[in-house]
């Protein structure tokens, strides 16, 4: 422990970091570190929240976890979706520079910038596609869909985002458009007060259409197939996949695919991009 306070110490001071985050299950290591990072912003990834005065702290944000903590080396397969389940959900952006520890009956101390991990660099990848703004929002909105699921079941979603007259053209009316009639701008996503009436809508059967400002154009949309259209997916995923592979292959939309069993995936020009499993 001592050689783990010492490191972190001379990292604290050499990098300068924007935010900390800890990814363990221990309470000695929570409250040691804790107690040595002044007013940065501290968020702990965990699955024993310390009951402690931790928790009265203004500066630190518990993030429970579904699982305990990998031992071994597994814990650093965890990692990564620790740091990219903080960024969907907003606790981590794209300009901080965190310090990372990592500890199980194995430990690592990381530091990085943000804009180089992938989720941040995502961003210059889709842009000209669709707002920036928009993409936050979407993934806000998928891990509520993920966390919240609907009546305590699990379940996943669909958006389409940018390209609208293309994707109307290559989807058709799985339902009677819910939006139908609504001031869109009003239920634009990039307002954090119109989330949870997308998130519903978004859970309809079919998918949720928004343009490339984040309007909402149209739920329950069903993506037609052409046969000889020339896509795969990853074996044992979805017609959502399917979807959202097709759609991007033949429009300049990009698509998000939330699944029941708490995965993210980013899908552009018939391809997924990027994926997150959340913790």
């Amino acid at each position: 422990m001592n050689e783990l306070l010492d490191s972190f110490t001379d990292m604290m001071r050499d990098f300068e970091p924007t935010k900390v985050l800890i990814y363990t299950d221990s309470k000695d290591v929570m409250e040691s570190l804790s107690e040595k990072i002044g007013q940065i912003p501290l968020i702990i990834a965990t699955n024993n929240p310390p009951m402690s005065s931790i928790l009265s702290k203004s500066n630190v944000h518990i993030r429970r976890t579904h699982y305990a903590a990998p031992k071994g080396l597994n814990i650093f397969d965890q990692a990564k979706d620790v740091v990219l389940t903080c960024y969907a959900e907003g606790l981590l952006s794209g300009i901080d520079r965190v310090l990372f520890v990592i500890y199980s009956d194995v430990y690592s101390i990381h530091w990085f910038d943000m804009e180089d991990i992938d989720a941040a660099s995502l961003k210059e990848v889709l842009r000209g596609r669709i707002d920036i703004r928009v993409l936050d929002a979407v993934f806000k909105i998928g891990m509520m869909i993920i966390k919240e699921g609907k009546e305590g079941l699990p379940v996943g979603g669909l958006m389409i985002m940018g390209d609208v007259n293309k994707v109307i053209n290559h989807t058709r009316e799985l339902i009677r458009n819910p939006l139908e009639g609504c001031s869109l701008e009003n239920l634009n996503i990039r307002e954090g007060k119109n989330w949870n009436t997308v998130k519903e809508y978004t859970m309809l059967d079919g998918a949720m259409v928004l343009d490339e400002d984040g309007n909402p154009i149209a739920a329950g949309r069903y993506v037609m197939f052409n046969k000889d259209l020339d896509i795969t997916v990853e074996e044992g995923l979805g017609g959502r996949h399917l979807a959202a592979a097709s759609i991007t292959s033949k429009t300049m939309a990009i698509a998000m695919v939330i699944s029941s069993e708490g995965i993210i995936r980013i899908y552009k020009d018939g391809e997924e991009i990027f994926r997150v499993d959340t913790i």
